[in-house]
């Protein structure tokens, strides 16, 4: 699936804006560490309606939480259910979410605005620094401080440029750079992405997988995989790859149990040897990952949630950079299948599995 028109449009429409406005660069690079001791309240910027890019601003605010924890964050972003899936974690206090089509909607343009600025914080910080909602968004908070990549583009008010070395590959890590600020050490292992569920959502998720098992009439030890069979534009395999995908694997081991989860985009399960299993409650999904022996998917938002539940995540790539979208977790595996075809990812993925 090519890359839609009126998308290619919007963003190129974007870039005009971005570098017209670059044209109005208004910022300071101060030399100056931030006191980590004074901040008690942080901003994070990233107006983005995508899951995948919002858990990855996980190990960030995992980092923050172990060197400045008395510090609470507030995070503004683009989607709705990202709250539920951030507000969790013991440093996070509040997520904002963007109204979409904003400029079409005066008031509630007014009353995000009037959000925006009724709290002063001790720092913002504007993850994309190349993006004009983020750098809009910016100029409208209130922060002592506020900090950024260093982009030539950029237009809004900063105190503080950190200039990013390239130290991190993964999109992930990357936000990891902005600890220069306090002058903090850049971590260098055990890094992944950490929605730190908690024992309640587990057992949530638990009882569901029990009572899908059960009304199959599962009641054998068996292997289950959960499956996301949606991806964005080209990164999507197409169902008869996956059938054949299938096939293969349960010549491998017949008492395997595929479960299709379902979303607005896959409305029903691929064949009928499948389970099927939803839940609007992404951390209770994540747990239900976490909770099948395996997940697998293409490059999508929720096999960065698997993978940041802790799931044993097999993640099937084709176009985008393994090196800076694939999996981190130690029970993780990234393929580029570009060169593989069905058969073979059933072997791997059966080798995957019985690790």
């Amino acid at each position: 699936m090519k890359i839609p028109l009126h998308v290619m449009l919007r963003k190129k429409s974007r870039s005009l804006l971005q570098n017209i406005l670059s044209l109005f660069t208004n910022y300071t690079n101060s030399k100056k560490f931030i006191n980590k001791d004074e901040i008690k309240s942080i901003i994070i910027i990233r107006p983005n309606y995508r899951i995948g890019n919002l858990i990855l601003l996980t190990p960030l605010l995992n980092e923050l939480q172990k060197h400045i924890p008395n510090a609470k964050i507030d995070i503004i972003v683009g989607m709705k259910l990202a709250g539920q899936v951030l507000e969790p974690l013991p440093n996070v206090d509040k997520v904002f979410d963007i109204p979409r089509k904003l400029l079409r909607q005066p008031i509630k343009m007014f009353n995000f605005i009037k959000k925006t600025r009724a709290k002063r914080y001790d720092l913002a910080i504007n993850i994309s620094s190349g993006s004009v909602s983020s750098q809009i968004v910016n100029s409208l908070i209130n922060a002592k401080y506020k900090a950024s990549f260093f982009n030539e583009k950029n237009w809004s008010s900063l105190t503080h440029v950190i200039n990013k070395e390239g130290i991190y590959t993964h999109a992930g890590l990357q936000n990891l750079e902005y600890l220069k600020l306090f002058n903090i050490k850049l971590p260098q292992q055990d890094l992944h992405l950490d929605i730190k569920l908690i024992p309640k959502e587990i057992e949530y998720a638990q009882a569901d997988l029990t009572k899908l098992l059960k009304l199959a009439n599962i009641h054998e030890a068996t292997k289950t995989i959960s499956l996301f069979r949606n991806a964005r534009f080209d990164k999507k395999i197409p169902d008869e790859w996956w059938q054949e995908w299938y096939d293969e694997l349960i010549k491998l081991d017949k008492n395997i149990i595929v479960i299709d989860i379902l979303s607005p985009d896959i409305l029903s399960r691929l064949n009928n040897d499948f389970l099927e299993y939803s839940n609007k409650n992404l951390r209770i999904l994540g747990a239900f990952f976490s909770l099948c022996d395996m997940y697998i998917s293409a490059d999508t938002g929720p096999m960065h949630l698997a993978s940041a539940s802790n799931a044993k995540t097999l993640a099937l790539f084709n176009k985008t950079n393994i090196e800076s979208y694939g999996t981190l977790g130690k029970k993780d595996k990234t393929l580029d299948i570009e060169n593989l075809t069905a058969k073979n990812v059933a072997q791997l993925t059966y080798e995957h599995l019985c690790l």
